[in-house]
């Protein structure tokens, strides 16, 4: 969650001499696409660089500064209006095809006067003061901030909060923005306990069955007490219902418009303990968003001074196992510093995508540093361009299916799906995660499974998931023992990737029919400051990958300095085994493609 500094901020106007706004973006949803956060403290309208960059989204702040502090005065009101228009405006005749607005789901700043110029079709709607949108503790009173001073945290159930956030989401769609950005839809550790939250607790209880006698709000107080566990689930459908009511509203004004938001991830270890804490429950935000956004804000990929490794692709993996269809927006940065060097951003950019994750920029660089980090990451990013649209229609590859129960948060703040695809990833295990809802689509095709409790009864099954893969002759691991890994590798020996390379080297596998792609990147990069780094490129890279033999056309190893053929590759044979193709890559720097044409009449690559 980003703190904005509110006070203070200039209003900067720009005036432009521009023609009429379209009436809706096109919208930018390929493979690969660029985002970007165009302000951060008192920098902000951050389009031009962000433009150069290839960014197709950016989250500008349209008028949420108002929706923070309530709206000003009318000229004030008028002026900011204008201001966030003509931005938009600039930043679409510029090339980026998506603006969006931002809110911030629960923070009131400055109780006293938020609605004191309130227009009046707004308060002629409203029934209750700001003082009574707030969230409450037990005994009903208004709960404080987690960010202290002036803030006061808003209700995400009161009405007149949802009437509030209506009004300011219509007024950004109308100045022609292209949806919303919510910030910090975060429901308060000890709450909430408001008479609209108990009777929506109350209603959630009589979903799953339950029949309520007293509805009295006591009553309901103490039964969220002592039900803490269904309570904590209903706290998780809080947000996520919010944005089913923002998001329905703003396809009112624009059928098109875009709603998502800060579902935050800060790291990768709290993915449990945040549903727990403060209510956010990724898979449920999930539901009622059009993309979901991630902000880490420690995993940008890097080996550190020390020598450890960070890496944030086995974060990607199980997210994307449970929002479904919908695109991963993350952004990862480093040390809670916001800037992040050249080289190191294009690492990001690049793990991002082999996990089919869009990347977000944070391009507020100071003017000193502005042109070296455009011109770094422009190239990167049309390099990788030029190649997604092949990728996008190639399937990830993988020998082992790891099973992610993500409702199992209820019972463990500790997540240790993450801790198992972690161990793959440094391996170079070719792997897939799959949630309780698509399990049954993945299971077929397995033919080793992990999970880390062999009692798991997946959706729609009966048996427990130890006996699912003992009756399909499938390999089951364990992946609670200890010694997973080394029984993992006894059944590994023919893998569809054996790689040879220094410790800090990755690579996925993906292919179509005539095509396989392996994607390689060195994350020994080390930070040393906000806009320097130092790379060690990783030298004498041996990759074995398993083919339909003779079938190789032709193999190009790209990086973003050249391209190159590879000629110098071998079949290697052995007994009743696939063959596989071995290529030798003498260094890499940071990321490459490495691409295998297949003669189009043969079979693609097996991945048994």
């Amino acid at each position: 969650m980003r703190l904005y500094y509110i006070f203070g901020i200039p209003i900067l106007l720009y005036i432009f001499n521009l023609t009429a706004l379209p009436s809706y973006s096109k919208e930018p949803w390929e493979f690969f696409a660029l985002h970007a956060f165009d302000h951060l403290d008192n920098l902000d309208k951050q389009a031009e660089p962000a433009y150069q960059c290839g960014v197709s989204v950016i989250y500008a702040c349209g008028v949420g500064v108002q929706g923070y502090i309530g709206i000003p005065p009318e000229d004030e009101w008028e002026k900011a209006k204008n201001d966030a228009q003509q931005y938009a405006q600039y930043a679409k005749s510029l090339g980026i095809p998506v603006v969006l607005g931002y809110l911030c789901s629960t923070s009131i700043v400055g109780l006293k006067n938020f609605d004191k110029n309130f227009p009046a079709e707004l308060k002629n709607r409203l029934s209750t003061p700001p003082s009574e949108w707030l969230q409450q503790d037990i005994d009903g009173k208004p709960l404080p901030s987690w960010y202290g001073g002036e803030y006061n945290p808003a209700c995400m159930n009161n009405p007149d909060w949802q009437i509030y956030q209506k009004y300011m989401v219509k007024t950004q769609l109308e100045l022609g923005l292209d949806g919303i950005f919510f910030d910090n839809p975060t429901v308060h550790p000890q709450g909430c306990y408001c008479p609209h939250c108990m009777q929506k607790f109350a209603n959630f209880l009589q979903s799953n069955g339950e029949k309520i006698n007293d509805a009295s709000l006591p009553t309901l107080r103490n039964l969220a007490k002592t039900r803490s566990a269904e309570f904590k689930k209903f706290r998780c459908t809080i947000a996520r219902d919010f944005f089913s009511e923002m998001r329905t509203y703003a396809k009112q004004i624009n059928p098109k418009a875009l709603i998502t938001a800060n579902n935050s991830l800060n790291s990768p270890e709290v993915i449990y303990s945040q549903c727990h804490s403060y209510g956010y429950n990724i898979k449920e935000m999930s539901k009622s968003q059009d993309f979901v956004v991630i902000e880490d804000m420690y995993s940008t990929p890097r080996r550190t001074s020390k020598g450890a490794t960070i890496e944030c692709s086995p974060t990607y993996d199980l997210v994307n196992s449970i929002i479904g269809k919908k695109t991963l927006v993350a952004v990862t940065i480093a040390d809670g510093n916001y800037h992040t060097p050249p080289n190191m951003t294009n690492l990001a950019i690049f793990e991002a995508f082999t996990r089919n994750t869009n990347y977000m920029l944070w391009p507020t660089w100071k003017e000193s540093q502005r042109q070296r980090m455009i011109q770094t990451i422009g190239s990167f990013v049309k390099w990788l361009k030029q190649h997604s649209p092949e990728i996008e229609s190639a399937t990830r590859k993988y020998d082992v299916l790891l099973y992610f129960p993500f409702e199992e948060w209820i019972n463990s703040q500790n997540c240790k799906e993450l801790s198992i695809a972690r161990e793959l990833t440094k391996a170079n295990i070719q792997y897939a995660i799959t949630s309780e809802e698509n399990f049954h689509e993945f299971f077929p095709k397995a033919s080793i499974v992990i999970a880390s409790n062999p009692n798991f009864i997946p959706p729609t099954y009966t048996h427990p998931i130890v006996e699912l893969c003992a009756n399909e002759n499938k390999v089951f691991i364990d992946g609670s023992n200890q010694l997973f890994f080394t029984k993992l590798k006894k059944h590994l020996n023919n893998p569809i990737l054996k790689l040879t390379a220094d410790e800090t080297v990755r690579a996925i596998v993906k292919e179509t029919q005539n095509k396989v792609f392996i994607m390689l990147y060195n994350l020994n990069i080390e930070r040393l400051s906000s806009y320097e780094e130092k790379i060690t490129p990783a030298k004498d890279i041996d990759l074995y990958i398993k083919i339909p033999a003779p079938t190789i056309e032709k193999v190009i190893f790209s990086t973003p300095d050249k391209e190159m053929e590879v000629s110098n590759y071998e079949i290697t044979h052995a007994h009743n085994v696939q063959p596989y193709l071995k290529i030798h890559i003498a260094e890499l720097t940071l990321t490459g493609i490495i691409k295998i044409m297949l003669h189009s009449s043969k079979p693609s690559v097996d991945k048994t």
